[in-house]
């Protein structure tokens, strides 16, 4: 029976495909031949490598633990919390100027501007009327200021946060990129200097069965 990898699934997967690679390569095969392969030379040589798997892993031991480390750096980032509360301020805050306060100074100013004109009317109430009016010129002035400040603030909190969503993204896919490749490379390590030179060596010591 063989023996478990001790790797993780993904790992044990990616063994797995490679040793299928080998056994099924060209110098695997003519080692094979050459040692009058019976037609179980293949499910041998599988099972032996598996068995001996430590040793074959052994000799791409700085390329895994170059991956190992990588995919452990990268699964311990994907786990931190996602928080913000700098931005979420600063866009609360324009969201005060921007909406809040011309909506308060807009219908100050109408109320101004209504009671001031209808005083004005009257002639005992014309000054306290004329005080309104201009009261209500001023809240006409902050509502139109809070609105183009809010607004300006809003795209520019905007902006930001997509150039900082654009830095993170690069960021996400350099790593992954680099965790890919850290793969590619155990793989092919694994492969070349593992898998093909002890299976040749294995093929050549099987039974010659043409005797």
């Amino acid at each position: 029976m063989d023996r478990p990898l001790r790797l993780p699934q993904q790992d044990r997967a990616d063994f797995e495909t490679e040793l299928g690679r080998a056994l099924a390569g060209p110098q695997v095969r003519a080692a094979l031949r050459e040692g009058g392969d019976d037609g179980h030379g293949v499910e041998r040589l599988r099972r032996s490598a598996r068995e001996n798997a430590e040793f074959v892993l052994a000799a791409a031991a700085p390329e895994y633990e170059r991956y190992a480390t990588l995919r452990a750096d990268a699964d311990a980032v994907s786990r931190l919390p996602v928080d913000a509360p700098g931005g979420g301020r600063v866009s609360g805050l324009w969201g005060v100027v921007g909406v809040i306060v011309p909506v308060i100074a807009g219908a100050a100013a109408v109320i101004f501007l209504l009671v001031g004109y209808a005083m004005g009317l009257a002639e005992d109430l014309e000054v306290l009327g004329g005080a309104l009016v201009a009261a209500g010129w001023i809240a006409a002035a902050v509502a139109a200021v809070g609105l183009l400040v809010g607004g300006l603030g809003l795209l520019n909190t905007a902006s930001r946060a997509r150039a900082d969503e654009a830095g993170e993204a690069a960021e996400e896919t350099g790593g992954a990129g680099e965790l890919v490749r850290a793969r590619d490379e155990w793989r092919l390590a694994l492969a070349e200097r593992g898998l093909l030179p002890y299976l040749v060596a294995q093929a050549g010591s099987l039974p010659d069965r043409r005797r």
